[in-house]
């Protein structure tokens, strides 16, 4: 039964994240089109999260992370298939998004950290979304 209440807690915890980054994190992308792939997660400070993005040649794009205030600022960075830095947003000078334009069909990471704070006793979680808009 208690397995059953994390999966909902889960759930539902998914769903916010999904709830957030459309109304508040979509928006952020214009004039790109956002791809509509969802890729978020609930992190709290001392947390890292990576996904994979695959980016097509002759395509532009914006890349932005988009996080609730709760966590403060999230670092991020975008690292190719030889962890060589293309992109990396940094506390305390934050960029939300990174304009490129593919030469060539690559993949490249998103790489997303909450820096770890002093402790406390409660735990914050937030949402951090990873998302991705193209010009038509």
């Amino acid at each position: 039964m208690l397995a059953a209440g994390l999966l909902i807690t889960a759930g539902a915890a998914q769903a916010q994240c999904k709830s957030f980054a459309k109304n508040k994190c979509v928006p952020g992308l214009a004039p790109y089109k956002f791809n509509e792939t969802f890729n978020g997660a609930q992190l709290s400070p001392g947390d890292e999260a990576e996904v994979a993005l695959t980016f097509y040649s002759g395509q532009e794009y914006r890349v932005m992370v988009c996080s609730q205030a709760i966590l403060g600022e999230v670092n991020w960075k975008l690292v190719d298939e030889n962890n060589k830095i293309v992109f990396e947003s940094l506390a305390p000078e934050p960029k939300t998004h990174f304009d490129l334009k593919a030469a060539s069909t690559t993949q490249l990471r998103c790489v997303v950290w909450v820096p770890a704070r002093a402790k406390t006793e409660y735990v914050h979680l937030g949402c951090v979304a990873i998302m991705v808009g193209f010009k038509e």
